[in-house]
């Protein structure tokens, strides 16, 4: 975490080496040091521009997991999901690691209002609007024509391989397992890959791989904003779905699982397909990260040293996540079985 004295003095060089801007002043207004992946420092910047005095509220996000290359899938994703029109924070600029911070990160809008994750309802007789609002946010992601602002959309999304998003998740199961060597989870691969034809996919989405709502913001008039793309790409949104209907149940139990699919589907008209196989997918890519992360480290695995600390305390949320691939496939391991009773 950097000091105020050496933020202002950093940012304010990068702003004055960037940017054409005169009589340059930051104030950091507060920090948040609790992402697993990031450093949030909000500032205000106030500069004259054509003898005009201006002044700007944003926030650095500084991305201390990823490489520039992670960072610039992101502030490439958020720019363009700003193009289309999808609720995102402005972003401004990106900087290296090589610009004063010890990492690369990106310079946005911030977002100032209530607390979107405190009004989501935690119990049924909670006012039910946030989570409706909820998912509309992750129905129009999953909906948005994201193929005029890419140039060759076909590199990402097949139109003749039904496929092709299942196949690549499958693939890159197999390598991470093989290089690791995480036997214990092979056996929910195989029964995945038995699966493969039950679930074609026409038509890829943007997915965040992130979408709780501790990732979603509001402002002042109460309009939300959905933050932190740096898994984001074009995929299956059952995926994305999964994903989240498994962080629900493994940090909120059945009840909030329940509530977010049964939303989900009433929205979208009708059962989503197959989705039990990809909560399958969903589980296993979560206790596998998890296991990496413990035995590999955060570094290795582009995380904060204090996300790996949280993760060998998640013994209860990683139980519920075994129970339920347990539930789903029929496959007991007493090998993870051990493992999660090591974990108490």
């Amino acid at each position: 975490m950097k000091s105020k004295q050496n933020f202002i003095c950093e940012l304010s060089r990068y702003y004055r080496r960037e940017l054409p801007l005169a009589n340059i002043q930051v104030n950091l207004d507060w920090v948040n040091t609790q992402g697993w992946e990031s450093e949030i420092y909000a500032y205000t910047l106030t500069h004259t521009k054509g003898g005009d005095c201006q002044t700007i509220k944003a926030v650095m996000r500084l991305l201390t997991g990823s490489s520039f290359e992670g960072a610039q899938g992101e502030f490439r994703t958020l720019s363009l999901l700003h193009q289309a029109g999808y609720p995102v924070p402005e972003v401004y600029a990106l900087g290296s690691s090589k610009d004063g911070f010890g990492s690369p990160f990106i310079l946005m809008q911030r977002v100032e209002g209530g607390n979107f994750s405190d009004s989501f309802p935690k119990t049924s007789q909670d006012d039910l609007a946030p989570l409706r609002k909820f998912v509309g946010l992750f129905r129009r992601l999953h909906t948005l024509d994201w193929r005029p602002y890419l140039e060759n959309p076909a590199e990402v999304d097949s139109p003749d391989q039904p496929y092709f998003h299942f196949d690549r998740l499958m693939d890159q199961f197999s390598h991470y397992f093989n290089k690791f060597n995480l036997t214990m989870l092979e056996p929910y691969q195989d029964w995945l890959r038995e699966q493969r034809e039950k679930v074609p996919c026409d038509r890829g989405s943007v997915v965040h791989y992130d979408f709780h709502p501790d990732n979603i913001l509001a402002d002042s008039e109460g309009k939300l904003y959905v933050v932190d793309w740096t898994s984001a790409e074009i995929s299956d949104y059952r995926f994305d779905l999964a994903w989240t209907l498994t962080l629900a149940l493994a940090y909120g139990g059945q009840e909030r699982h329940q509530w977010i699919l049964d939303e989900y589907e009433r929205q979208l008209g009708h059962p989503v397909p197959g989705l039990p196989i990809f909560e399958v997918a969903a589980i296993l890519r979560r206790m596998g990260f998890i296991m990496l992360s413990l035995e590999k480290g955060s570094e290795r695995m582009g995380m904060r040293p204090e996300a790996v600390e949280a993760m060998r305390r998640d013994q209860v949320p990683l139980t519920r996540l075994y129970n339920r691939i347990t539930f789903l496939t029929g496959i007991h391991s007493p090998e993870i079985s051990r493992w999660l009773e090591n974990l108490g």
